[in-house]
């Protein structure tokens, strides 16, 4: 493990958004959920989404990164996550800004 992949891990896992896994997907995306997981720890009107299991961890690491790699849209993302998640439509909707801003 990498020096900032540890860091990045750290940062994750301190955010309370995932676990770390053997399948993190590339440095970019590493660095961009770095850059999410500081922007929504720093607002305090976001809404912590409750990932209390293991499952629903890596149900939303994927659901990011899917979203991120362009393999679902916005407005896909925005539907599974109200799905999984009923109530947080608005932390969905700024994560999905998040991870698809430039």
């Amino acid at each position: 493990m990498t020096k900032f992949h540890a860091v990045a891990t750290a940062a994750v896992l301190a955010a309370g958004l995932m676990t770390a896994t053997a399948s993190m997907a590339g440095v970019a995306f590493d660095h961009k959920m770095s850059s999410v997981i500081a922007h929504v720890k720093a607002d305090p009107n976001y809404k912590s989404i409750p990932l209390a299991t293991s499952a629903d961890r890596a149900w939303f690491f994927e659901e990011c990164e899917a979203l991120y790699n362009k393999k679902i849209t916005k407005e896909q993302y925005l539907a599974d996550g109200a799905k999984q998640f009923p109530g947080y439509d608005a932390s969905f909707n700024e994560l999905a800004d998040l991870l698809t801003a430039a």
